[in-house]
């Protein structure tokens, strides 16, 4: 028999009516999410709508797993958030470069002496933050239809053959740079995720603690984010999260991880919508957050602002000649956003949108086979801006 689809309602602070939102309009979020289920094209779907601090909207539908006695999806299942990660990363070092461990503009090449190099010494981590070092970028990013397998690859089949689970020092950096460069620093956007493990690098050798340390210590714990975890989630909660295939469901299992691998701070992260939320909010409110104060205001400005000009990019069959990017978020919309609006987004199965002039958060996980699917990702956007009364 079909399975019935259920509406899970989560929690709220106010009508859509008081933050200046038609309500009739958000409702269609419920309709056109559970389209996309019944077609077959989503495992489920959840989102969180915020304006002003707080939520007006919260709902999930579908199912949690791909097992066929799956239990819904709830609101605050927890979810692998993929590249989200990233913006985690930015914040990180921008709270390094507060505390004057790092500039933006200093080279790889004074912290990880692997880039010491005739053709990597001119990158910076402002070039790691933009997606413009010039390293390769993630496979399929040109389109390619024969991709190089890519070094996280490498990387698992190295902790198969190792008893140890550890990797020579420098290694994993010597695999990054091997083969040829990209572009030269600076002059293409090509979406690199192994930039953003050499972030994590650079984190753990300028703060002293582990990348994930760093993370919980400085962000999450923080900010609330009970339900944010890097790489496992505890087994008292394994039951809640959210996953689509075999692959994903032994991925955040207790397992032994290899030492000296930053692999996971371009993508190793798992949250809740609320909790993406509270992260989302704090950057909307120039860094602070229930009195606490993760960046300063002026910190907080500059990287969210646009960063690149005249750099160009080729990226997944674009062909954009200006590409706008901030240092950690994407600001390349086109659509019913307002100009200035930040996000990132987790490997088609998740996204986090904050627009400053409609002091909005939008939080949304997308569970699917596919990966990426643009009616999931794109289309409800229209929705929730479009019931800004």
């Amino acid at each position: 028999m079909p399975r019935t689809l259920n509406v899970t309602q989560g929690k709220v602070d106010a009508t859509p009516e008081k933050l200046g939102f038609d309500h009739s309009r958000l409702q269609k979020l419920d309709h056109h999410f559970a389209g996309l289920i019944e077609a077959g094209k989503l495992q489920g779907a959840s989102y969180l709508v915020a304006r002003d601090g707080q939520i007006v909207a919260n709902s999930a539908l579908g199912s949690l797993t791909y097992h066929d006695d799956s239990p819904d999806l709830r609101p605050d299942s927890i979810r692998k958030i993929y590249s989200i990660t990233k913006a985690f990363t930015a914040v990180a070092i921008a709270k390094l470069v507060e505390e004057g461990k790092l500039f933006y503009q200093q080279s790889v090449s004074t912290l990880i002496p692997e880039f010491d190099t005739a053709q990597h010494r001119e990158i910076t981590i402002w070039h790691l933050l933009t997606h413009t070092s010039g390293l390769m970028a993630d496979p399929g990013c040109q389109t390619e239809p024969y991709q190089l397998p890519w070094y996280e690859w490498w990387i698992h089949e190295k902790k198969e053959q190792s008893k140890s689970g550890h990797l020579e020092d420098g290694e994993w950096a010597r695999t990054i740079l091997s083969g040829r460069m990209w572009c030269k620093p600076g002059e293409q956007w090509n979406y690199c995720t192994a930039g953003y493990s050499v972030l994590g690098e650079i984190i753990a050798r300028a703060s002293g603690m582990s990348y994930g340390q760093y993370i919980q210590e400085q962000i999450t714990e923080p900010l609330g984010m009970n339900r944010t975890f890097l790489n496992t989630v505890p087994d008292n909660l394994q039951g809640e999260v959210c996953y689509v295939n075999r692959w994903q469901e032994n991925e955040f299992r207790s397992q032994p991880h290899m030492t000296g691998i930053p692999a996971t701070a371009g993508n190793g992260l798992f949250s809740t919508l609320e909790d993406l939320w509270k992260f989302g909010q704090c950057l909307l409110d120039s860094g602070t957050s229930s009195g606490h104060t993760l960046l300063g205001r002026r910190i907080v400005q500059n990287m969210l602002s646009n960063q690149l000009n005249n750099v160009s990019s080729t990226c997944w069959g674009d062909k954009v000649k200006n590409y706008p990017m901030s240092l950690g978020f994407n600001l390349n919309h086109n659509d019913i956003c307002t100009p200035g609006t930040f996000s990132h987004e987790g490997a088609g199965h998740s996204g986090l949108y904050v627009d400053p002039a409609e002091r909005l958060v939008y939080v949304f996980f997308v569970p699917n086979q596919t990966g990426w699917v643009p009616e999931a990702i794109i289309n409800p956007r229209a929705i929730v801006w479009s019931a800004l009364l």
